[in-house]
């Protein structure tokens, strides 16, 4: 196992928090524990940025190793950090009792089982982060069935869980590795505290991340832990936390954050959107209206030939039914019961119309006594033969 034995020098680390003992009013029993224990061991995340990380020298950084050796400079203690090694395992050592302090700790149900928490010194509230070109995600509940980036033992992964979030879990061993797989579209999502997310998007130029919602789960805080086996270190660390002032709280933040946080929908976002709904009204517009316009030409070549097939149908007459006809006039009576001549009858109930004539039967009937009529007729039935 590889240490870091840090004695730290130079501006950091205690140059914006200044205590002393007689700020903390430790009881006796926590000032035995210090003389007992004049050397700690911790660990941290192994790659945390801005709270807890290591760099090229593999010396530790971070807001949280600031906060933890300037307490343990006014305690008078000397710190060991133990290098690089994985979260997973940063916890089953302080389990077992290897390490006596973990710097920066999210508080969860089963870390509590082993782990007692500081009042935390750190808070900020947790985000969704997807790619830019992503559908939207207004909050957790739209992560259902999402592949989300996270990192073994994390206390998001529990959150989600207790909340009913059905996701697919994309292991990695740091935040900047959960940012790179939103960034280079391996998951869908991540959830990350703002200041850590917005250091490693800038740090790593991950322009194609953005924040995409808030959480329910209100402020991220960061705590320091300590085994369950040491309440006297506890107490310790809460009367030292407690002791620093706000203002030398802003101090280290300012030191090490540039966050600018605007929860809401951004204004490209708005017009994007507002631009697809005008077009989609547009078409829908110009559907609806050309269909009307389709509508009111058959409407009306449909009234026009109601009209024409009215007019045709007035023009045609027929004769059904029994016609009452005189049997010796021939004179045939209409429906109010008045005698018309056969032709009159035929031509109102019909497109029929006459021409007079005589037959040869009535010719000889009614001219054959005359004179002229004897010669006529035999002409024409000389024509005839």
């Amino acid at each position: 196992m590889i240490l870091i034995v840090l004695l730290w020098v130079g501006a950091g680390y205690a140059g914006q928090i200044d205590l002393s003992l007689d700020d903390m009013a430790l009881t006796p029993a926590e000032t035995a524990w210090l003389e007992k224990n004049p050397v700690i061991s911790a660990g941290g995340p192994l790659a945390f940025p801005p709270f807890h990380f290591f760099d090229d020298q593999g010396n530790v950084n971070g807001i949280s190793a600031e906060y933890l050796f300037s307490i343990m400079e006014a305690l008078g203690l000397e710190v060991t950090v133990r290098k690089k090694l994985p979260w997973t395992e940063v916890l089953e050592k302080a389990r077992s009792g290897q390490i006596d302090i973990i710097a920066c700790a999210a508080k969860t149900a089963e870390r509590e089982t082993y782990l007692s928490f500081s009042i935390p010194y750190l808070s900020f509230p947790l985000v969704i982060l997807t790619r830019k070109d992503a559908p939207f995600i207004g909050g957790i509940q739209d992560l259902h069935g999402k592949t989300l980036a996270v990192i073994e033992k994390n206390a998001t992964i529990d959150w989600l869980k207790k909340d009913g979030i059905a996701f697919v879990p994309y292991y990695v061993n740091s935040p900047a590795e959960q940012l790179r797989a939103v960034a280079a579209g391996r998951v869908d999502a991540v959830i990350e505290n703002l200041a850590a997310a917005t250091h490693i998007i800038q740090t790593h130029g991950l322009t194609n991340v953005k924040i995409a919602a808030p959480t329910p789960y209100e402020s991220y805080d960061l705590h320091m832990a300590v085994p369950k086996t040491s309440p006297e270190l506890l107490g310790i660390l809460n009367k030292a936390i407690g002791a620093i002032t706000p203002a030398q709280h802003m101090r280290i933040k300012n030191d090490w954050l540039s966050v600018r946080y605007e929860h809401g929908l951004q204004k490209s976002d708005i017009l994007k959107w507002v631009a697809t709904v005008v077009f989609m009204a547009a078409v829908i517009l110009f559907v609806v209206i050309s269909w009307n316009r389709t509508l009111k030409k058959e409407i009306a070549a449909k009234k026009k030939l109601i009209e024409e097939l009215k007019d045709a149908m007035a023009e045609i007459k027929t004769l059904k039914g029994i016609v009452p006809i005189c049997s010796g006039c021939k004179k045939i009576r209409n429906d109010k019961g008045f005698w018309n001549h056969l032709e009159v009858f035929i031509e109102e109930h019909s497109q029929a119309s006459f021409s007079h004539g005589l037959c040869p039967e009535c010719e000889e009937k009614l001219y054959g006594g005359q004179p002229w009529y004897s010669p006529r007729k035999k002409q024409s039935t000389e024509k005839q033969e």
